[in-house]
């Protein structure tokens, strides 16, 4: 999904034809995982036992949002990969300002992952795998670098309503690659592997922006101080196409929804259960 980030160089007009990666690179949008923090927050809840001398890989780290997060949440080393240089050198300084020397970046492709094999007692992958054109491939090199017992958690975007072909046109002009048409079946079908359990899986749905939300956010973003050498006339240009692209994404992501899932490698027994149970709803009791 990512290429080659523009320079402040770049005129207002040519900011406009810019497409989503590339306006990330120009104003280091954080582009966090959906959900966001609490996404975090969730899956590290359900991964109990991690701590100092445990290792953390993200997978499509971007900016590196989840990667901080983790770091600060945790005593492990959290290392996050992804195949644009400036994005790398972006989260580095961000991490080296923000005094988190357990967080790691480094240039990587998912499909070719360059730690040995099961070094990491955790994988991350939020959205990622939907811009690999050989999924298959990434998920191998998830589970190839996870330790036994270790967990693989994602964080994929499905359809759960066909949206319109005039929609999938513009956003995949806009994001610049295909998207798949994947639902929650063919994701969790996509992330396991024989052996493998899923052992916690939880569907989300997206709450629509009004374009005042919109705006603060765009502003938000800019007003980043990463961002002060940029031009008045170049932020404002950057601004418009952020407009454009937020609000092109929250008419699509009326057609989806997106889950939290959880394999853990190697599980002991992947033997199905007999009787299943469900929560009584109104019986729990937390003290």
């Amino acid at each position: 999904m990512t290429t080659t980030a523009p320079v402040r160089t770049l005129t207002p007009n040519e900011v406009q034809h810019l497409n989503f990666s590339q306006t990330v690179g120009l104003v280091n949008e954080p582009n966090m995982c959906s959900g966001g923090a609490a996404t975090i927050r969730s899956v590290l809840h359900r991964v109990p036992g991690l701590g100092a001398g445990d290792r953390i890989l993200e997978v499509g780290s971007n900016t590196g949002f989840s990667v901080l997060e983790m770091a600060s949440a945790t005593k492990c080393d959290v290392h996050g990969i992804d195949i644009e240089e400036s994005s790398v050198l972006f989260s580095r300084n961000k991490a080296a300002a923000l005094g988190l020397d357990n967080a790691h970046f480094d240039v990587g492709d998912g499909t070719r992952i360059a730690f040995p094999d099961k070094h990491f007692d955790m994988l991350f992958a939020s959205n990622v795998t939907s811009f690999i054109p050989d999924r298959g491939r990434a998920v191998d090199e998830y589970y190839r670098v996870l330790k036994r017992f270790g967990v693989l958690a994602a964080v994929p975007i499905f359809y759960h309503r066909r949206p319109p072909a005039r929609l999938l046109a513009e956003v995949e002009q806009a994001i610049g690659a295909p998207l798949p048409r994947f639902s929650r079946a063919d994701w969790e079908d996509m992330f396991g592997r024989p052996g493998s359990e899923l052992f916690f899986s939880e569907e989300y749905e997206y709450l629509d922006l009004s374009p005042e939300q919109i705006d603060a956010y765009v502003a938000a973003v800019l007003a980043q101080p990463c961002n002060d050498d940029m031009s008045q006339e170049l932020k404002e240009a950057a601004g418009r196409r952020l407009h454009y692209f937020y609000t092109l994404f929250n008419e699509n992501l009326g057609y989806a929804r997106y889950a939290i899932l959880l394999y853990r490698k190697s599980a002991p027994t992947t033997f199905p259960i007999l009787h299943a149970s469900a929560p009584v709803p109104g019986t729990a009791l937390s003290r």
